[in-house]
C-alpha cells in the first residue's frame, strides 16, 4: 500500500449518544481545523435539502449538527453561523421556503438553543465569483454569507443520486449556491459544476451523518438504510471515496469525486487514504441504486431527459407514487416523460417508438408542448412543477379522471 495521504475517522454511535461519535471523530481525524479560532466566521452547512425531520435519513440528523456547531462554539469564533439553500422546488413564491425545512428538520431549534445565526442560503445576497481551471462554470454567484465564511464545515448525510450516484461532502455544497445557480450546475453538467463549486467554496472540514442514510428513490421508511456510524476528515474528497466504498458502490463510477480528485481537491484514492477508527469492512452495505430502485418500482413508464434538475426529478417522483396510490399503475406503461433539455432528436425518436400518452414537463422542454404529434400530449407547467401538477397533466394524456387520483392523494397525505 502506498503511503496515505488523507485520512478518514469512521466511528460506531453507542446507545445513540451522537455527541460522543462526533466528538471522536474530528478527533481521530485530526480535530476541527486550525481556522476555527477566536473571531473568525464559521459557517456550519448540513443538508437539509427539503421538509423531513430529523433522523428520517434524508437531511443531516440534527443531533449532528449540534455536536459540531457546540465544538465550533468552544473554539471562541467571532460569528458562527448554521446556513443552508434547500433544494430546487423550495422558496418559490407560495411554496414552503428554507426556513420551513430548517424548521421541520430541527435543525433551527439547534440554532435558537446555541444562540447561533441560522440563514437560508437561497434568500441570501449573492456574490459573483471566478473558479480558476474550472470545467464548466468559470463564473458563478454565491451566496454572501458562504463567501465571507473564513471556515465552512459541512455536514452531509449518505445518500444515493439520480445523476451522480451518490451524494455526499462536495455536493452537499450546492446549498451555498442560489436558486438559479443550483439549476445552471445541471444544464452546464452536475459532476463538473460540483467540483467548479466546490474549487471556490470547498469545505475546510466533513463531518457525515452515516446514522441514516437513504438509498434508491429515497422513499421513507423503505429506502432507510441505518449504518449507525459518523465520518470525519479533512478531505472531501477522500471521505465522500470513502462513503462511496460503504455504500457499496466502485469509487471509480462516481465521476464527481474522480473529477474532484483530478482537478487537485483531494485524494480519492483508496488505497492511499487511511481509514481510522473501525473498518469500512465492519460497516458496508450495498445501498440500492437510484436506477435499481426506480426501474422496480415504476414499473414500464418511460422517462426521457437530457439533463434534467433534481428539482424536476424529484417532483416527478409524486407522479409514480400518486398513481400506484390510486390504483393506475398498470397504466404507466402506456406512458412517456419529457423533461430537461430535450433536444429535437430525442423527440423524434419518441414519437417513432408508437402510440402512448406523453407528458411535457416542467420550463426546460415547454418548447416542445405544442408540437404536432398523433400522441396525446399534456403539458405540466413549472420550475419545477408540482407534483399534484404534474399529476394532473399525466391523467389528462392517459384518460384518467383526475378526481379519482385527488381523493388518493388526499388520503395518502391524511396522517
Amino acid at each position: 500500500m502506498e503511503k496515505a495521504v488523507s485520512r478518514v475517522s469512521l466511528v460506531r454511535v453507542v446507545d445513540e449518544n451522537v455527541d460522543a461519535a462526533v466528538r471522536e471523530a474530528v478527533a481521530l481525524a485530526g480535530g476541527l481545523p486550525d481556522a476555527v479560532r477566536p473571531g473568525a466566521t464559521v459557517l456550519v452547512k448540513p443538508n437539509v435539502v427539503g421538509a423531513w425531520p430529523s433522523g428520517t435519513g434524508n437531511t443531516t440528523d440534527a443531533r449532528v449538527t449540534e455536536a459540531v456547531t457546540r465544538m465550533v462554539l468552544d473554539r471562541n469564533p467571532g460569528r458562527t453561523i448554521i446556513g443552508e439553500g434547500s433544494s430546487v422546488g423550495y422558496d418559490f413564491r407560495g411554496l414552503k421556503d428554507t426556513m420551513h425545512c430548517l424548521e421541520v428538520s430541527g435543525t433551527a431549534d439547534v440554532a435558537r438553543e446555541l444562540g447561533v445565526e441560522l440563514v437560508n442560503l437561497n434568500a441570501d445576497e449573492v456574490v459573483e465569483v471566478t473558479a480558476n481551471e474550472a470545467y464548466v462554470m468559470p463564473t458563478f454567484g454565491l451566496a454572501r454569507t458562504a463567501y465571507e465564511a473564513d471556515v465552512i464545515i459541512d455536514l452531509p448525510v449518505v445518500k444515493t443520486h439520480i445523476r451522480t450516484g451518490i451524494t455526499c461532502g462536495l455536493k452537499n455544497m450546492k446549498g451555498v449556491l442560489p436558486g438559479r445557480e443550483k439549476k445552471r450546475t445541471h444544464r452546464m453538467g452536475l459532476d463538473h459544476g460540483i467540483v467548479d463549486l466546490n474549487r471556490v467554496a470547498k469545505p475546510a472540514f466533513t463531518v457525515v451523518d452515516a446514522i441514516v442514510g437513504m438509498e434508491g428513490t429515497h422513499q421513507y421508511p423503505d429506502d432507510c438504510v441505518r449504518l449507525d456510524c459518523v465520518l470525519a476528515g479533512a478531505d472531501v474528497v477522500a471521505v465522500d471515496a470513502v462513503c462511496a466504498d460503504l455504500m457499496g458502490f466502485d469509487v471509480a463510477d462516481i465521476k464527481h469525486v474522480q473529477l474532484a480528485a483530478e482537478a487537485g481537491l483531494g485524494c480519492a484514492d483508496l488505497s492511499r487514504i487511511q481509514v481510522v477508527g473501525m473498518t469500512a469492512d465492519s460497516v458496508r452495505r450495498s445501498f440500492a441504486s437510484f436506477q435499481r430502485a426506480a426501474s422496480a418500482r415504476w414499473g414500464d413508464a418511460l422517462v426521457v431527459d437530457k439533463d434534467a434538475c433534481t428539482g424536476c426529478m424529484g417532483e416527478l417522483t409524486s407522479l409514480f407514487i400518486y398513481l400506484r396510490e390510486a390504483g393506475f399503475a398498470d397504466r404507466l406503461g402506456e406512458l412517456a416523460v419529457v423533461l430537461g433539455t430535450v433536444d429535437e432528436n430525442q423527440w423524434d425518436d419518441l414519437l417513432s417508438t408508437g402510440e402512448g400518452a406523453v407528458v411535457v414537463l416542467g420550463k426546460c422542454a415547454a418548447h416542445l408542448r405544442d408540437r404536432q404529434t398523433s400522441r396525446r400530449v399534456a403539458f405540466a407547467p413549472g420550475c419545477p412543477p408540482h407534483g399534484t401538477t404534474i399529476t394532473d397533466a399525466a391523467c389528462d394524456a392517459l384518460g384518467i379522471d383526475r378526481e379519482v387520483v385527488r381523493a388518493a392523494i388526499e388520503h395518502l397525505h391524511d396522517f
